[in-house]
């Protein structure tokens, strides 16, 4: 299935390649790939704004998270190696949560190769136990990924 769709105005859309050995064998992005497109995708939306590791030490604490769930559905297969785009929205900012959707599309954004959700649980490092996000986190999340709603949980 193609979608043909504009990309949402309040989606944040990051660059993302697909490399030779990120193909099965009949030369499509194998599924499993779809997700670390995703996980790569976010984890430069977040170091570009001050959120990633340094000589393995978090740069901020809210670097610690979990995912707790993920979906996906396949729409339309990416064929062989090249650009596509990773297009982000903020579901729900919980107070340790957050629920991003994601679209994993072609770099013009006409077509929407595979979309999904994403549940991350910010994790304090002493304790290795849910933590509320800083407000500083909050606020950058906020700017970055429009959410549509804010919620307690």
């Amino acid at each position: 299935m193609v979608d043909t769709s504009e990309p949402d105005s309040g989606e944040y859309v990051e660059p993302a390649e697909v490399h030779f050995d990120d193909l099965d064998p009949i030369g499509n992005l194998h599924n499993g790939r779809y997700l670390m497109l995703v996980e790569r995708a976010l984890m430069r939306i977040w170091a570009r704004n001050g959120y990633s590791f340094v000589d393995g030490v978090p740069t901020h604490p809210d670097v610690l998270h979990v995912v707790v769930e993920q979906t996906i559905k396949y729409r339309s297969q990416v064929r062989g190696v090249g650009g596509v785009s990773v297009g982000f929205r903020m579901e729900r900012l919980g107070r340790s949560s957050m629920v991003y959707t994601f679209r994993v599309m072609s770099r013009d954004g006409q077509t929407v190769h595979a979309e999904g959700t994403r549940t991350e649980v910010n994790v304090d490092m002493a304790t290795q136990r849910s933590a509320p996000w800083a407000d500083a986190t909050r606020d950058m999340a906020n700017v970055l990924f429009a959410p549509a709603s804010v919620s307690s949980g």
